[in-house]
């Protein structure tokens, strides 16, 4: 199966400049620990990386209610259950190495934004360590990123420099990649070409060019307070103040503990256009 996806691969390369889908699908399974001062917080979900010849698109599956609220039958009114089953990850990154660009775009709320920034931020150094994965030789990569070590296993049979979340610039797919301290760990379920190619694009016209420190205080500001926020903009919810008030304070708890961002230093160059 291994060989038959590389062939396919190198055959339909040639042609793919031409094509705005996404012919390949790359599924990652993310653990993360939530809380910086507790090792047992350890959480984890699904993230599929598209890849075209020159571009790609990542996001969580998660848990996620599609979109949130825009995508209900009833945007005015919510279950607490439907709230508390949103992912932790609501953004979408794309990646255009055309252009070395990157898009990281999330609807907060009803607040549409996204920041662009250069693609390559890492610097890498490969090592001469190889080992296998999921049938993939692969290689041994060092660097460091937005306060953080890491190491990546990438597959030079794979022709995609590119990897999970904004990880990219070495000569093959990354496969695995953790950081030091072992809080941040992706790894590879499945590679495929898809029958028929994915059409993934998001019109991004409708989304603000903010800098990465703005999305990221506008994030925090609604994981704060979310339900406050709901509620300003006329949402109701479908239950009673004891468990609006239970919710309250389990979001408070949740808000506290997640105090370990994948970025422990933002972007400063976040390009403003």
């Amino acid at each position: 199966m291994r060989k038959l996806i590389i062939l396919a691969l190198l055959m339909s390369l040639g042609y793919l400049k031409a094509q705005t889908p996404y012919p390949y699908k790359a599924t990652y399974r993310l653990e993360y620990q939530e809380n910086a001062t507790d090792t047992n917080s350890i959480k984890s979900e699904i993230g599929v990386l598209y890849l075209g010849k020159d571009h790609s698109r990542y996001s969580s599956l998660g848990k996620a209610v599609k979109d949130s609220l825009e995508n209900m039958e009833n945007p005015e009114t919510m279950r607490m259950d439907e709230y508390n089953q949103m992912t932790d990850f609501k953004y979408k990154i794309f990646k255009n190495f055309k252009e070395n660009e990157l898009i990281l775009a999330e609807k907060v709320f009803q607040y549409k934004l996204k920041y662009k920034q250069d693609l390559k931020q890492i610097n890498w150094e490969i090592q001469p360590e190889n080992k296998e994965i999921l049938g993939f030789s692969v290689q041994k990569a060092t660097g460091n990123f937005a306060g953080r070590n890491y190491i990546a296993w990438f597959a030079p049979e794979l022709p995609f420099s590119d990897g999970p979340y904004k990880f990219s610039g070495l000569p093959g797919l990354i496969l695995e990649i953790s950081d030091l301290q072992g809080q941040y760990n992706f790894s590879l379920t499945g590679f495929q070409k898809l029958e028929k190619p994915a059409n993934k694009l998001l019109n991004l016209d409708s989304y603000k060019v903010v800098s990465q420190q703005e999305l990221d205080q506008v994030r925090d500001d609604y994981n704060r307070d979310p339900i406050g926020t709901m509620q300003k903009a006329g949402i109701r919810f479908g239950w009673s103040e004891e468990d609006e008030a239970k919710t309250r304070k389990e979001l408070s708890e949740k808000y506290k503990k997640r105090n370990n961002p994948i970025e422990l230093q933002s972007n400063k160059s976040s390009i403003k256009n």
